[in-house]
């Protein structure tokens, strides 16, 4: 350990007795024992190692998940106990040494995590969601880690599978899936992490998996600019072997003028204008493939 990372590990505890469980050694009666249970490791671009630090967690039930946390470009770790229902935010330096290092406390056991930017910030934030409640928790970050806000939501659903991704609008968005009831429920967010748009569409029952991800070649339509940069929806039918490709797209919500009112105006009837709510978005079916893949996980 180098002096600096020292200096963090053994300052002064600002919050609960575990804050302090990131360590160098563990303190014994006699001598310190250096008790290492986390590598760290980076390489170069021949695949060399460049840096190699060693730290200790003192509790060894933590799940790690990875997301660019403090910005575009640099990731931190998000760690999870869901037993003693605390959460760790680890980011490092150039040298692997720790750069911030901030604790969640009070976190439900039950939660599925995930991250991205579904804010547009510029660094992603955590998602959380309890399938057993359909209730959901956003966690908004600052550069250092530290917890600038926090969101709540309610109704997603139960037993809902979470997938996120780019559905025609820059910022990450999320879907829903619910094999009981056959259908997907698109979510987005404003900058504040409002609902802003919400769309539902028939989906696929448990025979099926899905993937998100950008498998669909859009260079041509990006160049003529008639598309937009998202990800795609492939679902494979672990039964048949047949795959299929969709592409959902948020598209505009506006209101147009009914008019068969129109009639009872000119018959001189006073009617009220009526509206009919109208949203574009768009969830088409690409293609279809037969292959041999059967009881098989794709990933």
């Amino acid at each position: 350990m180098t002096k600096t990372a020292l200096k963090l590990l053994t300052g002064p505890n600002q919050g609960l007795p575990i804050d302090n469980d990131l360590s160098s050694s563990v303190i014994s009666p006699t001598t310190p024992v250096v008790v290492t249970n986390v590598n760290v490791v980076n390489f170069d671009q021949n695949f060399k190692v460049l840096h190699f630090q060693q730290y200790t967690l003192l509790d060894n039930s933590w799940e790690v998940y990875v997301g660019s946390f403090v910005s575009t470009t640099h990731d931190a770790l998000f760690l999870y106990d869901r037993t003693l229902g605390e959460g760790r935010l680890l980011s490092f330096d150039a040298n692997l040494h720790i750069s911030h290092y901030q604790p969640i406390h009070n976190l439900d056991a039950n939660w599925e995590v995930h991250s991205g930017d579904f804010m547009g910030a510029g660094r992603s934030q955590v998602l959380l969601y309890d399938p057993s409640t359909g209730d959901a928790q956003i966690e908004v970050l600052k550069s250092d880690l530290s917890v600038a806000d926090q969101k709540s939501f309610s109704g997603w659903g139960i037993n809902q599978a979470l997938y996120v991704g780019h559905f025609g609008i820059p910022t990450l968005n999320v879907m829903l899936y619910d094999p009981q009831a056959v259908q997907s429920t698109f979510i987005a967010f404003d900058t504040s992490l409002t609902v802003d748009h919400q769309f539902t569409v028939s989906g696929w029952d448990n025979r099926w998996q899905v993937l998100i991800g950008a498998f669909l070649d859009r260079s041509r339509c990006l160049a003529a600019h008639n598309c937009s940069m998202g990800d795609d929806i492939l679902v494979l039918n672990r039964q048949t072997g047949q795959m299929q490709q969709f592409v959902f797209s948020f598209g505009t919500q506006y209101q147009v003028v009914d008019n068969r009112s129109q009639g009872y105006t000119r018959n001189g009837v006073a009617t009220m204008p009526s509206l009919i709510p109208v949203d574009a978005s768009n969830f088409s079916l690409l293609s279809t493939l037969s292959t041999t893949i059967r009881d098989e996980e794709l990933y």
